[in-house]
């Protein structure tokens, strides 16, 4: 007597296959846009904080370095709480790795020597180049991004040091795309 496979005892089954179970439907979080721009991010109080405008390839703060602020050329440190900051070194080293140009990094001037300290503990450690550059601004500084586009470091109220940046049109027409923190509520 020939032995029966499971395929074909199921091909001659009565009974009627089971039906998928139904797919569960997250609610979609709307699309924040500023000005136009979208914006992404985390945020997870004293855990994590990166917001990024990916169509101008810019993130402020880095948080744990989320993969998807890898692909941005600037980034801007508002403050030197970890949460905002940790994945500084991760965040050089893996756009080294992926071959993309050295980043370009905006941070409160008193911090400069401080990171540049950080990413000299991190070559030490692990002979690795960490390629960017580094860009101290004082509140009130300006810095063109492009000939549209400029950055301005304003003051922020914080328990330890801290600014944000603004960004303007060169046209004189300055409105701010980042209120920051509102962004931050939003995203948490």
């Amino acid at each position: 007597m020939a032995k029966r496979g499971k395929s074909a005892e199921a091909a001659t089954s009565t009974a009627p296959p089971p039906s998928p179970s139904p797919a569960i439907k997250r609610k979609a979080k709307p699309r924040l846009e500023i000005e136009g721009y979208p914006v992404e991010g985390i945020s997870i109080g004293g855990h994590e904080t990166c917001v990024i405008f990916p169509t101008l390839s810019l993130a402020f703060d880095i948080g744990r370095c989320p993969q998807r602020a890898v692909a941005q050329d600037f980034l801007f440190i508002s403050h030197a709480h970890l949460d905002h900051i940790g994945g500084l070194p991760m965040y050089v080293a893996t756009r080294g790795l992926y071959r993309l140009r050295p980043p370009t990094i905006f941070v409160p001037k008193y911090l400069r020597e401080l990171v540049e300290r950080l990413f000299d503990v991190h070559r030490a450690m692990d002979q690795s180049e960490l390629n960017h550059t580094l860009v101290p601004l004082d509140i009130g500084e300006e810095y063109e991004l492009r000939r549209d586009l400029k950055v301005r470091a304003f003051k922020t109220y914080h328990t330890i040091p801290s600014q944000v940046r603004e960004l303007a049109s060169v046209l004189g027409i300055v409105h701010p795309l980042v209120d920051l923190w509102g962004i931050l509520q939003w995203l948490g």
